[in-house]
């Protein structure tokens, strides 16, 4: 079963047009703050914060709730950016984060990656003095402080496609170029949110908790603590033990410590070298 699970914060209809294309998510039947979107699978989820850092960091936050994000999910924000430096048309992976506040950070961007990376300007009001600048939005540190707070910097990914610059103005930028725009990184876009797919599904495998857990659960009280105890026991007993030969070990035990000490003495008997595993 595919446990994976992205969210996507996007700013406007026309940045996501081809993304809720792609992924096949549709606007969900009910009221909410903001347009939210996902696939009948539920495993890609998609909000439209509309522009600037407020409405970035709350709808990244309301996302979260609505969609029951897990610690496992992936966050991406995608759109355009202003660009003193960049090529026109060109999508880049942002590794580092500023604005006008001197807010400063490193995103862990996807590793062994061809796409170029570049620094992100976020700023409260367009700027057209592009100057220096490697590229310019109005929401990118937001949502990162907020989805930093929700997940691991390695889930976190944050894409620009430049738009607009010295050479190409931006009052010459519509809303079907920017379709256009982000229909030509498409494939580059694809790849790169196949990584961070795989990434929320291979942890979700990590941190789900065996099948079995919630059968011998269901049979004795654990403390909190013992829960614990007891997952990290059953995910070292998989390795030499199937479901039928922990619940034979255990089915006389009259208690949860009993469970726990059949359970460890079982490890312990068995000859298996761990740093192998």
């Amino acid at each position: 079963m595919n446990k994976m699970s992205v969210r996507w914060v996007i700013a406007l209809k026309e940045e996501a047009k081809v993304i809720l294309d792609y992924y096949e998510m549709a606007l969900i039947n009910k009221k909410t703050l903001y347009p939210i979107f996902k696939n009948i699978e539920e495993t890609h989820w998609l909000i439209l914060s509309g522009i600037g850092r407020h409405n970035s960091a709350a709808a990244t936050s309301y996302l979260y709730t609505i969609s029951n994000a897990s610690k496992w999910t992936s966050w991406i924000n995608i759109g355009i950016a202003g660009s003193g430096k960049g090529d026109y048309g060109n999508i880049y992976l942002v590794d580092k984060i500023f604005n006008q506040n001197s807010f400063i950070t490193y995103p862990a961007t996807m590793p062994k990656s061809n796409l170029p990376k570049m620094s992100l300007l976020t700023t409260d009001i367009p700027i057209t003095n592009y100057s220096s600048k490697e590229l310019i939005d109005m929401e990118g540190s937001a949502f990162f402080d907020i989805a930093s707070k929700l997940t691991s910097k390695e889930f976190i990914c944050i894409m620009k496609i430049i738009s607009d610059g010295p050479e190409n103005n931006i009052k010459q930028l519509t809303k079907l170029r920017i379709i256009e725009l982000l229909k030509l990184n498409l494939t580059k876009i694809a790849q790169v949110v196949s990584y961070y797919e795989n990434l929320s599904e291979n942890e979700n495998q990590i941190k789900e908790r065996p099948e079995i857990f919630f059968k011998i659960s269901s049979n004795w009280h654990f403390s909190v603590t013992q829960s614990s105890q007891l997952e990290n026991l059953l995910r070292r007993l998989k390795v030499f033990c199937d479901n039928k030969e922990i619940m034979d070990l255990i089915k006389q035990c009259k208690s949860s410590s009993s469970v726990i000490n059949s359970l460890n003495n079982k490890i312990k008997t068995n000859k298996v070298n761990w740093s192998d595993i």
